[in-house]
């Protein structure tokens, strides 16, 4: 009795491959199909199952294991490739699969080469002695490959080269020289406004939430919105929410000081692809290799205030207007701001913790006064940097709202034409619906935000103008206030 055979063509292809054309997806469907002419058996080419791009050191493959589901079903009972180092290029696994997995599912497994193998029509060949070692010099390519690709890319990281998948926030890849950073204006920015805020007296929590409330998209969710490729366990679907991680990153990165810093990760090796951190020592760290954007002085006051075992201000978003300006003129330290009987005053904080220096008084108005005195409003633009980050964020949000609701208005159309059902148009208009709502709470924060940079009257100052046009104010202990410009 003839058995009929139910066929699936495996073919594979990763970049360990290289670029050689016998390999490639289309030459090995070619070859396979070849093959099928001249079967002679009855039989039905049930499927063709193709991975291209992965790995064959794992069985962890798309296609592969959607063979393996039908082999599960009884769909296929017959597996042909092109050669053994297709199946797998894992010895161990190469061998489960041929030796064990194959006969109790009665799978008829077929080589054209590399060896030749037919486990029905000669089963003595699947024992022999050339199996097992095809399979190891299948193993040890991609072992050597690995050292190879891994020098090729140390050797790069020793150059300063980048060679990351994706630039880091803040920064993007030069369009003429791929491994080289050049600064993306628009995420700059806020790389920017999360060390000013946080040296300013905002917590880690506080910025997160601020980002958030203003709609500004997670670095994962920017990159997305550029058209990248990139996943992460961030729901796209869900509304971009920033962390105190994602902040405590971006404030401990030396990128952002211009440096390129690589290889903090590595894969256990070339079969097990879970990463592990290595030690600092072991980095790859090439200095000024693009423009910073952010100065060491700066960079030096995030890293010190987060090694205090207090953190500032946790909760609050909105800052009184000296917060890290004011310093006191002898011992340096940050001025604490007091309030009593609804008068603002600043005193010595090392005065009032170990009374080593004096209390260097002086109110909060005063200090508003002279910085009037001393500053021409009237030749400082309207439009600061902040306030123009800000329009920035709201024009790409009144575009996606009217966006979303043009969309929406047509879903109307589509329903009523009979292209969606009444289910699908009810559960769109939601999803619309709730994502204008959530674009038009942001708009609201924007407008809210963008009140306290831009002045209102002349003979007003901005925690923003602050920022644009003065280092630091240091107080004396005679009452003399001495400004540091920038």
């Amino acid at each position: 009795m003839n058995i009929f055979w139910k066929i699936a063509l495996y073919i594979r292809l990763s970049r360990e491959d290289g670029r050689e054309e016998s390999l490639s997806v289309k030459n090995q469907r070619q070859i396979l199909m070849k093959y099928l002419e001249t079967f002679g058996d009855d039989y039905i080419l049930t499927d063709s199952y193709t991975d291209d791009g992965y790995t064959g050191t794992d069985s962890d493959r798309k296609d592969f294991q959607r063979l393996l589901a039908d082999i599960e079903t009884k769909r296929v009972n017959c597996v042909i490739v092109k050669d053994l180092s297709r199946l797998s290029r894992n010895y161990i696994e190469a061998g489960y699969y041929l030796e064990n997995y194959f006969v109790n599912h009665n799978i008829r497994f077929i080589s054209l080469e590399l060896p030749a193998l037919d486990s029905y029509k000669h089963p003595e060949f699947m024992n022999s002695l050339i199996v097992p070692i095809q399979n190891i010099i299948n193993d040890d390519f991609c072992r050597q490959t690995s050292v190879k690709i891994r020098g090729v890319l140390n050797v790069k990281r020793s150059n300063g080269d980048f060679i990351g998948a994706f630039a880091p926030y803040g920064y993007k890849k030069n369009p003429n020289d791929r491994h080289k950073l050049i600064i993306d204006e628009e995420a700059a920015q806020t790389v920017k406004n999360i060390y000013s805020w946080f040296i300013g007296g905002m917590s880690k929590r506080s910025i997160a939430v601020k980002l958030t409330s203003l709609g500004v998209p997670t670095p994962s969710e920017y990159k997305r919105q550029k058209g990248f490729k990139y996943s992460n366990s961030q729901n796209k679907y869900d509304k971009p929410a920033w962390s105190p991680g994602t902040i405590k990153e971006i404030l401990n990165n030396k990128v952002y000081l211009g440096h390129m810093i690589q290889g903090k990760f590595r894969v256990k090796s070339y079969k097990i692809h879970k990463s592990i951190r290595l030690p600092e020592n072991e980095w790859f760290v090439s200095e000024n290799t693009h423009e910073p954007l952010i100065s060491q002085k700066v960079f030096d006051k995030a890293q010190k205030i987060q090694s205090r075992n207090t953190r500032t201000a946790p909760a609050q978003n909105n800052l009184h207007l000296f917060a890290g300006f004011v310093r006191c003129a002898d011992c340096g330290r940050t001025m604490h701001r007091k309030s009593s009987k609804n008068i603002a005053y600043f005193y010595c904080r090392q005065y009032a913790d170990t009374k080593k220096c004096t209390k260097h008084s002086v109110r909060e108005h005063v200090l508003e006064k002279l910085i009037l005195e001393s500053i021409d409003l009237s030749k400082i633009p309207k439009k600061t940097i902040q306030s123009g980050y800000l329009d920035s964020i709201l024009e790409k949000h009144n575009n996606e709202i009217q966006k979303t609701l043009k969309i929406s208005d047509l879903l109307y159309i589509d329903w009523k034409n009979g292209d969606i059902t009444q289910e699908e148009y009810k559960r769109m208009k939601l999803n619309f619906f709730e994502k204008t709502e959530l674009l038009k709470n942001s708009v609201a924060e924007i407008e809210k935000e963008r009140k306290k940079t831009v002045p209102e009257q002349s003979a007003t100052i901005t925690r923003e103008i602050l920022a644009e046009l003065i280092d630091v104010i240091l107080v004396h202990e005679n009452k003399k206030i001495t400004i540091k410009w920038k």
